[in-house]
């Protein structure tokens, strides 16, 4: 303890072990950003995605609508309406004693694919397209099964009426 070979020993095995760290963190970074990516989507800009949400109880005697959250793509408010539609399916599921198989068709009107409540993992490989629908008839579910209290969520997009740096520029340079 305490001799030179054995402190290089410990400096030697502690830069191995940080080394492998590195990578490790790394490694997690890059499937973190790959996540990321998925996440956003390659929107072109030019609008952003207000999100809203119905709430109603005591079988619709009451109900109102509100604001809820903005996002800068249209994949992201797709994410965000399938997870929380969902969310509000699988509550009113809970409530009434009914699995999700119970309510959700694979094939008809309101078939609905796919047939599942919302995992990351899964519908971060599915198209905006295919949330989109997803999100919708989750949340119509809610209707035709005439739930006697629930969230529905929904969205619109909103032009960005920006100026743009060319006409920015022909502004400050006359």
């Amino acid at each position: 303890p305490g001799s030179k070979a054995n402190l290089g020993a410990e400096s030697l095995a502690a830069s191995a072990a940080m080394t492998v760290l590195k990578r490790t963190c790394s490694a997690d970074l890059s499937v973190r950003d790959a996540k990321i990516r998925k996440i956003m989507g390659c929107d072109q800009g030019g609008h952003m995605y207000e999100c809203s949400r119905y709430v109603w109880w005591d079988k619709r005697a009451h109900a109102f609508s509100e604001p809820d959250r903005k996002f800068s793509s249209k994949r992201m408010a797709m994410l965000y309406l399938a997870k929380m539609n969902s969310a509000s399916l699988e509550e009113f599921l809970r409530e009434c004693g009914k699995q999700w198989t119970d309510v959700c068709a694979s094939s008809g009107v309101y078939a609905l694919s796919p047939n599942m409540p919302f995992d990351l993992d899964h519908f971060l490989e599915l198209p905006d397209e295919v949330l989109e629908d997803y999100a919708k008839i989750v949340g119509n579910t809610m209707s035709v099964r005439k739930a006697p209290k629930g969230t529905i969520y929904r969205y619109e997009a909103v032009a960005l009426a920006t100026t743009e740096v060319q006409e920015l520029c022909q502004i400050l340079e006359s």
